[in-house]
């Protein structure tokens, strides 16, 4: 009779290692974290790295981008998932939000108007035309708003022959009457602000002519660029006004000739305007650029 005891006992024993070990292998799945923020708004340069613990390995991942490894990383700010599944099938979820520093930066004209920013891959542009009404020296420069109205000026901006938003420099990138920091954008710089946007660089050299599908209508208020524009129309050398709501006109720093390009958005094309044809005495929008 000891001997079955003795016996009965020992299973119990054993019965109690096995568990005991299946449990150590089997503990809930934990996932650990640390989250990468987008360093500067519009970047994609965010990460998620995780650690997953507990459950049977080897663990798969399922991330909310249809990502299957186990982090992610170059990514834009956004709200994220990840589903973890081990070997028995036990499952764990994790949600994450990945942060960027505001669009909203705000830049100041000599006159205290304020700014709003946009980051477009490497280039920090200004998100509103200039309203300004003096050069950074402080001196009174010539400027239209729409239709002579000054209404217009708090949202389309004001209206610049080459001239005066050049603040009679000649040279490409001048500060013309941008803020301190700032600059009247180069031909080639806008170039660079499309190409960021998906043009290629074949449209980008195109001339005299609507090039880049889809990249006009990104940059239009509404559109997924940031860029904003409002559609300000112009002013002619007659002093004709036109065109409001429905064409934007920018003025680039570099000359061609006795003119200058320029850029023109319109809201019933999709791709924007590269152009050398009109003579600086137009009265176009103006945005600036942040100098490097």
């Amino acid at each position: 009779m000891s001997g079955c005891k003795n016996t009965i006992q020992l299973m119990i024993i054993l019965i109690a290692f096995g568990c005991n070990k299946e449990a150590e292998e089997t503990k809930p799945l934990i996932i650990e974290y640390e989250i990468t923020h987008v360093s500067s708004h519009g970047l994609s340069d965010g990460a998620i790295d995780i650690t997953v613990k507990g459950g049977l390995m080897p663990y798969s991942y399922n991330w909310s981008d249809g990502i299957t490894a186990e982090d992610i990383t170059n990514i834009p700010a956004g709200e994220y998932s990840v589903t973890v599944t081990d070997a028995g099938d036990s499952t764990a979820k994790a949600d994450f939000a990945v942060t960027q520093p505001s669009s909203d930066t705000l830049v100041f004209d000599i006159e205290g108007n304020a700014y709003r920013t946009v980051k477009i891959t490497g280039q920090l542009w200004m998100k509103e035309n200039l309203r300004v009404t003096r050069n950074p020296q402080g001196a009174e420069i010539t400027s239209y708003c729409y239709g002579n109205d000054t209404n217009y000026a708090s949202t389309y901006g004001r209206l610049y022959t080459w001239d005066v938003a050049m603040n009679g420099s000649v040279v490409e990138m001048a500060q013309g009457i941008c803020p301190d920091g700032w600059h009247i954008p180069s031909d080639e710089e806008w170039k660079e602000l499309e190409m960021n946007l998906g043009m290629t660089q074949q449209d980008a050299n195109k001339v005299n002519t609507w090039r880049g599908d889809g990249i006009g209508t990104s940059m239009i208020r509404g559109g997924d660029s940031g860029y904003e524009a409002l559609l300000s129309g112009r002013r002619n050398s007659a002093g004709y006004y036109s065109l409001l709501n429905e064409f934007e006109y920018m003025w680039t720093s570099t000359e061609y000739g006795e003119n200058a390009w320029r850029r023109c958005l319109n809201i019933m094309d999709d791709k924007v305007g590269r152009w050398n044809t009109f003579p600086k005495t137009y009265a176009f929008s103006v945005r600036c650029i942040k100098d490097e």
